[in-house]
């Protein structure tokens, strides 16, 4: 114990209260740096305690100091919580729901990190839990007992309001108060050694009213199998990093505040094209905290429920003195009379006020109609590129005056009328963009390797390409692939790409290359990601992977199996997740590191977007592999009507290699390419927007 210092060492107030003092700096701290053990008796737990104290915690623990825990079975409603059974005849059920909320806190990103340390420290036996339920009545155990004691018998003991949680300690969160006992006073020594006497009575179960059970065994198992391989491994910045939600607002990096400022000085109008990573969605959120908290509105629009459903919670965490009204995704709360038109009045005394609504509902007549349009409202889109089609740009009809579009990609491809209306509605980029290469290097995503894997046509695959092509070029008006990538496409041309693409994106040799890849690089521990088109191709890729004895798992939107207990799972052992569109409907899986691409937009936005979320840090991730199915001809000169094919593939395959850290994906696509007689720095950008209506 050489250099810790002992408690009757440290000055401390007789109370702390928030605002009038750092509890957590000049009590909870020291104490811990001091004591050998911290007994605490409280209502509330909380793993988000470690993104206080999470490194002062695990010195503690390190150094073999113990911690004793007795709270009520709520550990939290976003840790582990409700077990409404008891000891015996309470266990079985409590564990069964237990180790259900633990898999529920693993598959959720925000938690999962956290539950792992948690599990560490009860493995290697820093900590030790118990649960108290209340024998009578309807209540919860809830009072807040602290006592730390270091190794001569000192000992402190604390009692107030706080409960174990971000909320109860950190100075932006609850008011709180505590008064401390120093046991080496006399004027405190018999309320210290009360309080001593009856910690222990409550944690040997012997305090009337009051039931402690010990943690259920199996909760334990579980908890234990996810631990961490010692205290050495926990990585504190991560643990420690603020940016999950307790209450607080994140505090902008330096890019944010230099893109709003570039946008003021645009006239308060134009587009942030920023990686994924870059945090878009905050950097947003920090021009409309300002406009509105003068008292005017806001208007923000997403493309999709889920982004709802995402931006929706991150304005209550950024601005929650906003009045917020949701429209769309079946929210209709807007319809009422006089609602929206008051939600976005500029009677600057209705306070500050969002509206966040679905594209599709924002574009409607019904909903144009009741917006208080004008210079006071402020228009918000995310994924702006989606403003842009024939249905979305009605919302181009509303007068605005600040507007801003988000996007990492923000041109819509094979439409430049649509881009043109959305850069005349919102302004232009706003300098300087941020690429994926400036998210790497800023660390905010990780590097990673590419490997491209060529696979062909089958014969009636590229008899069936050949027969479309005709009728697309028949459609087009002309055989020029350049011609056809500046001249504006007809729906009936766009539906036969659409129909043209799926025969590469579900190229039957796509199944067993999947497979050997597979098999030839995953271990046990990685965590591979395989992007099929639909459930077809996504069943018989599950069933040719089975055959040479790996367990991949599904994940759909469509699944009748519980999804968060498949992403906690696949998060926790690591395995291989086989899934469609599973990234591109908001579904966030940092751990990640190894992703194989079987299906492929020819719209280099989908890839981009793609790559960037595989790329997304995590916990000891440093580096991603990106394998590829890239969709070949035989023979480029037998086969002339897959040179488009070619080279859409090729776009995507070099914008994939440039920024990789191997060389060696970028000298197999020119091998690939120098055997069909094919220069693939002729490539050009190719596609077009699929949009959902």
């Amino acid at each position: 114990m050489a250099g810790v210092v002992g408690l009757a060492s440290l000055s401390f107030r007789t109370e702390y209260r928030t605002g009038e003092s750092d509890p957590v700096a000049e009590f909870y701290r020291p104490c811990l740096a001091a004591a050998n053990t911290y007994s605490r008796a409280v209502g509330y737990f909380r793993s988000s305690i470690f993104l206080i104290v999470g490194a002062d915690f695990i010195n503690f623990a390190k150094r073999g100091a113990k911690a004793k825990l007795v709270c009520s079975p709520s550990l939290a409603n976003d840790d582990i919580s409700g077990i409404e059974s008891g000891y015996s005849t309470r266990e079985a059920a409590g564990s069964e729901w237990l180790i259900a909320e633990i898999d529920r806190l693993l598959a959720d990103e925000t938690t999962h990190y956290r539950m792992r340390v948690l599990a560490t420290l009860i493995a290697v036996g820093a900590l030790d839990i118990r649960i108290a339920f209340r024998n009578l009545g309807g209540g919860i155990y809830h009072e807040k007992l602290g006592l730390f004691s270091d190794e001569v018998g000192n000992t402190v003991s604390f009692l107030g309001s706080a409960n174990e949680t971000w909320q109860g300690w950190h100075r932006k969160g609850n008011f709180e108060a505590i008064e401390v006992f120093c046991g080496w006073e006399l004027s405190d020594a018999v309320r210290v050694s009360k309080h001593k006497d009856y910690f222990e009575r409550l944690w040997e179960g012997m305090v009337q009213g009051v039931q402690v059970i010990y943690f259920p065994e199996a909760a334990k198992r579980r908890m234990i199998s996810v631990a961490l391989d010692s205290l050495d491994g926990v990585d504190m910045n991560f643990l420690t990093e603020e940016r999950e939600n307790e209450g607080r607002q994140r505090t902008p990096l330096s890019h944010q505040l230099r893109a709003i400022e570039a946008w003021k000085e645009g006239g308060r109008r134009g587009i942030l094209e920023h990686a994924t990573g870059s945090g878009k969605t905050i950097t947003a959120l920090l021009a409309v905290k300002e406009h509105a908290i003068k008292g005017a509105p806001a208007l923000i629009v997403v493309p999709s429920s889920l982004l709802l459903e995402q931006w929706s919670k991150e304005i209550q965490e950024e601005i929650p003195e906003v009045t917020l009204l949701l429209a769309g995704a079946g929210n209709d709360r807007w319809k009422k009379e006089g609602r929206l038109r008051a939600m976005t009045d500029p009677d600057d005394t209705l306070g500050p006020r969002v509206v966040l609504a679905t594209m599709q509902t924002a574009s409607t007549d019904d909903f144009l109609t009741r917006v208080a349009a004008g210079d006071h409202l402020f228009v918000v889109a995310d994924e702006v590129h989606q403003t842009g089609s024939a249905f979305n740009s009605r919302l181009y009809r509303l007068a605005a005056g600040p507007r801003l579009g988000l996007s990492a990609t923000p041109v819509r491809y094979g439409d430049p009328d649509g881009s043109a209306k959305m850069f005349q509605y919102f302004g232009p980029v706003i300098p300087p963009p941020i690429t994926l290469s400036d998210a790497i290097a800023a660390g905010r995503l990780v590097e990673y390797e590419y490997k491209p894997h060529p696979a062909n046509l089958t014969d009636s695959e590229a008899q069936e390409w050949k027969a479309l092509t005709d009728k697309i070029r028949w459609e087009i008006g002309s055989t020029s692939d350049e011609d056809q990538s500046r001249r504006p496409l007809s729906e009936k041309a766009k539906i036969l790409l659409i129909r043209r693409s799926r025969i590469a994106k579900k190229a039957a040799n796509k199944v067993r290359l999947a497979a050997e890849t597979l098999q030839q690089n995953y271990e046990e521990g990685h965590r591979w990601l395989v992007y099929c088109e639909d459930k077809a191709q996504l069943a018989s890729v599950i069933a040719e992977v089975r055959k040479t004895g790996l367990a991949p798992l599904e994940y759909h939107s469509e699944m009748t199996a519980d999804k968060s207990a498949v992403l906690a799972h696949f998060r926790t052992y690591g395995g291989i997740v086989v899934s469609i569109r599973c990234l591109d409907e908001g579904v966030d899986i940092p751990s990640v590191d190894h992703a194989l691409i079987l299906a492929s937009s020819q719209n280099p936005r989908q890839f981009i977007q793609r790559r960037g979320r595989v790329l997304r840090k995590a916990p000891w991730k440093h580096l991603a592999v990106i394998h590829d199915a890239i969709v070949v001809p035989i023979d480029l000169e037998e086969e002339p009507e897959q040179t488009s094919l070619l080279k859409s593939e090729f776009l995507r395959a070099i914008e994939f290699a440039k920024s990789a850290i191997n060389k060696d994906g970028a000298a197999e696509l020119r091998r690939i390419a120098a055997n069909l007689g094919f220069d693939p720095d002729q490539t050009v950008d190719s596609g077009f927007e699929e949009d959902e209506e």
